[in-house]
């Protein structure tokens, strides 16, 4: 692993100079945090004093918990790269960790670096908590990294840079397949072949030709499958600007009634469906040769091959691109004690050599797939969705917008509304969130 070869580290006038363009950026900020300028001024006074005189720095990262296995490795590979770096990684909880890190922020305290989930850019850009990075890459090349990017693209700056994405596949049962002598998805495919093959592997009360999920208790699997008929069949959930819902545009109910004619008119998903979640209901139909197509992640086959080596089946693109794509996102507090430090390790990581052996994610950048284990036809199948995938709202509303939508889709499919009445409603509720 080439992480570091090549590389210098940071002298005391390096750090001086990235010091002296954060603090004439800083000019321009306003940030509602309670930490005062020269508290702030202070503390980078400290850090500059200590790189002069060859201290440790401090660098403290916040991270899910997932990663905690693989700190010490990436420790490890920055102390080599940059020796006079203390690196404290801290894995968090996901339930509660962006509240966490809104209160901390807010109170004049937090990480030098925040990982972010894309979905929650919206409201920590909102409340002015994260430094641009504008002028911090303006030199670096962005083209290879996966559509998720533009998550973190507010007003034309940019305030992160993925290092993980994801994006929706199908996977298709091909037990269930075979037994009826339908072959399998090819390129190119739509959702009108899906509803054909669909009908074709569905047995009212025994096996069912799709699954998806309609439980709020599941927002981020409802919108995995809703979110692509919506764009493919021209749609989408806001405006360009994110000021309005379009949901009750002619395509838009469109898909909608598509949708949820899964269901109502079709049948076939499974009757529960309404309730269903996909970890918990839906994927457990597919192993036991129940439902023969499913959207997912790549956890899923990470799933299957672990715990269900005797299950046959496959994976491609999902109907007409663009899927449903997300990630997470390497941010910088307003607050944090050593920004320098922090931009610097941030482009390291996501050099695409160090970003492919070090993460335990799929890489959002495509050079990064050719090192460690990303190199498969599994996880390069769910790139090339992420290459060309879109991202749901980034607005803050949209997770009170998710809910809303979700109760509208069940009133539809219990036939308490007609499709028309359920967008109208959902595109009311969701524009009272925007207001």
């Amino acid at each position: 692993m080439r992480l570091a070869n090549g590389r210098m580290t940071r002298t005391a006038g390096a750090v001086l100079a990235g010091v002296m363009a954060l603090s004439l950026a800083g000019c321009g900020g306003s940030a509602p945090v309670q930490e005062s300028s020269a508290s702030k001024q202070e503390t980078q006074a400290q850090t500059e004093a200590q790189a002069a005189a060859g201290e440790p720095e401090e660098l403290t990262i916040w991270m899910g918990s997932w990663w905690e296995d693989q700190i010490p490795k990436i420790v490890e590979a920055y102390k080599a790269v940059e020796p006079n770096v203390n690196l404290t990684i801290e894995a968090l909880p996901v339930n509660g960790y962006v509240d966490k890190a809104v209160t901390t922020i807010l109170g004049g305290g937090g990480p030098d670096i925040l990982a972010v989930d894309v979905t929650q850019m919206g409201t920590l850009v909102d409340k002015n908590l994260l430094q641009p990075w504008d002028d911090q890459i303006k030199d670096m090349d962005l083209s290879d990294f996966a559509a998720v990017i533009e998550g973190g693209k507010f007003d034309g700056a940019y305030y992160g840079l993925p290092y993980r994405t994801s994006s929706s596949i199908m996977y298709y049962n091909k037990t269930m397949f075979d037994a009826a002598g339908v072959p399998y998805p090819q390129e190119g495919w739509t959702y009108d072949d899906m509803l054909e093959i669909a009908k074709k592997l569905t047995i009212p009360g025994e096996q069912y030709g799709v699954g998806i999920a309609a439980s709020n208790a599941d927002p981020s699997n409802v919108f995995m499958t809703l979110s692509p008929i919506v764009w493919a069949n021209g749609a989408d959930f806001l405006n360009e600007d994110q000021t309005e819902c379009t949901l009750n545009t002619p395509e838009a109910i469109e898909a909608v009634r598509f949708f949820t004619g899964l269901y109502t008119t079709e049948k076939v998903t499974p009757e529960g469906v309404i309730n269903y979640t996909m970890t918990k209901d839906i994927m457990p139909l597919f192993i036991e040769n129940k439902v023969a197509m499913m959207m997912g992640g790549d956890q899923n086959a990470v799933e299957f091959d672990t715990n269900y080596p005797d299950l046959d089946y496959g994976f491609c693109v999902p109907p007409k691109s663009p899927a449903s794509s997300g990630g997470w996102m390497f941010t910088v507090p307003v607050t944090a004690k050593n920004p320098d430090a922090a931009f610097e390790f941030a482009k390291w990581f996501l050099e695409p050599e160090v970003l492919g052996e070090l993460t335990i994610r799929i890489p959002a950048r495509k050079g990064a797939t050719q090192y460690g284990i990303w190199n498969s036809p599994l996880y390069q199948t769910v790139l090339e969705s992420a290459m060309v995938g879109r991202l749901n709202p980034t607005t803050p509303a949209w997770t009170d917008m998710q809910k809303i939508i979700i109760v509208e889709l069940q009133n539809i499919m219990q036939g308490a509304k007609t499709v028309e009445q359920g967008c109208e409603d959902m595109t009311r509720q969701c524009n009272g969130l925007l207001q």
